[in-house]
């Protein structure tokens, strides 16, 4: 990565460049003329709007209208969650921030012209350009993945999940589910439907996941946990194991065993939209954009990139407060390229990881260390309501009207059963460290 003694070089050399082709505006004429466009408005996208000022031309670009709280989306299966509860109206949140939202679809971003292009033949000019697309369903290439297996990415995703469990469960036989991936979806996938099926005899559930352990990346105790829960549930365990192919109702893995599915689940991750690399901003369909320490894209000085679209070495596993991070950070490095300033590199923090299994478990993640117990489950819906609450805060009698929905919810559908639940209260005080 660049200095930033180099960046500033290399920001002078621009400017110089671009007054000598008479397309240059200084940092005082731009103040208040600056066009800026973002281009997709959840986590990151959202977080860049509501930091610029309102001085600022600011389009945002994003295809759906509803902003999607995607870390609790699992909680649509067992009915904990309603659709309306994860969603916010974007078009309402951005013009309360002083910006245009523009419902469409982003075809191309031209760096050099300086434009985006739309589905609906708009022309979008920019000084400066957000890319905070995220990621799209990544069936890997496998056979069958994408026409047989559900995606596990949006709440659109979830709710027809959970509409199909409901139809398949009410068969007079065996029913059997399979999940692909033991990552984080996958696991709190598993965890809502024993939340809401799990009294269900006839219910079989197979979780699939290439490698050793589930959950790979956090402290393997809690690999160890979830398999030692699960036994009390028709619950089975292919790990070291990959899918090779899917068709309607079966499911065949690489150690050669066929299993029988009514519903197959695919959580397998995300993969990058096909708009960066027609746009330029990588080689590869299969690559994310490069940045600088300033969330610059190391080709064009004037897109900023954040969230899953950004390719970050150090970050291997992107959470939502990551998305938020780096949304502020560009809005101030956007703000500091038109004021003159100095730029802000990028400081990953870390934060605990909550990890829901149902009303059945919660771990708490720092580090090396878990810490296990039902009783966590509050932690994880207390940052729900705070992230809503931030960026739908209550000022009107939308705001407030959503505010009230989202608190009913959690008070009716999570704090009440647990509190007269007699499995929790004998749960009080197993509390329990996982190494």
């Amino acid at each position: 990565m660049h200095t930033v003694n180099v960046r500033r070089f290399q920001q002078q050399r621009n400017w110089m460049a671009l007054k000598a082709s008479g397309k240059h505006k200084s940092p005082n004429k731009m103040q208040n003329s600056a066009k800026i466009a973002i281009v997709g408005a959840n986590f990151a996208g959202l977080t860049v709007a509501i930091n610029l000022p309102r001085r600022y031309q600011v389009s945002v670009v994003d295809r759906h209208p509803y902003f999607e709280f995607l870390p609790n989306i699992h909680e649509l299966l067992s009915g904990v969650k309603k659709v309306k509860s994860l969603r916010l109206n974007r078009k309402r949140l951005i013009e309360r921030a002083g910006h245009q939202f523009v419902e469409d679809t982003v075809t191309t971003i031209d760096p050099v012209k300086k434009r985006i292009y739309t589905s609906a033949r708009r022309k979008l000019p920019f000084d400066y350009c957000v890319v905070a697309t995220g990621g799209v369903n990544d069936t890997l290439g496998i056979s069958g993945a994408a026409r047989f297996g559900m995606p596990f990415k949006t709440v659109a995703d979830c709710q027809r999940i959970g509409q199909l469990m409901k139809r398949i469960i009410r068969r007079d036989r065996r029913v059997s589910l399979v999940i692909v991936g033991g990552g984080l979806e996958g696991i709190e996938a598993l965890g809502e439907i024993l939340r809401r099926y799990r009294r269900y005899p006839r219910l079989e559930v197979h979780l699939v996941e290439k490698k050793q352990r589930l959950l790979n990346r956090v402290p393997a105790g809690i690999d160890r946990d979830l398999r030692k829960t699960c036994q009390s549930f028709n619950v089975r365990f292919h790990t070291s194991s990959r899918v090779t192919k899917l068709a309607r109702d079966k499911v065949w893995l690489s150690s050669g065993r066929k299993l029988m599915a009514d519903a197959i689940i695919w959580t397998g991750g995300a993969a990058p939209t096909r708009l960066l690399r027609k746009s330029g901003l990588t080689h590869n369909a299969a690559d994310w954009v490069a940045v600088n320490e300033f969330l610059q894209s190391t080709s064009c000085d004037s897109i900023f990139v954040a969230g899953d679209a950004a390719d970050i070495p150090d970050l291997k596993s992107k959470q939502a407060y990551h998305a938020m991070d780096m949304g502020e950070l560009v809005a101030a490095n956007i703000k500091s390229l038109i004021a003159g300033e100095e730029l802000k590199t990028l400081r990953l923090s870390s934060r605990p990881k909550i990890i829901s299994f149902g009303d059945i478990q919660t771990y708490v993640v720092l580090g090396s260390i878990a810490v296990a117990s039902p009783l966590l489950a509050g932690l994880k819906e207390a940052i729900f309501q705070a992230v809503m609450t931030k960026f739908d805060p209550p000022r009107g009698i939308s705001s407030v009207v959503n505010l009230y929905g989202r608190t009913s919810e959690s008070l009716f559908n999570l704090t009440l059963p647990a509190l007269l639940s007699m499995f929790s209260l004998r749960q009080l005080t197993n509390l329990r460290i996982l190494t």
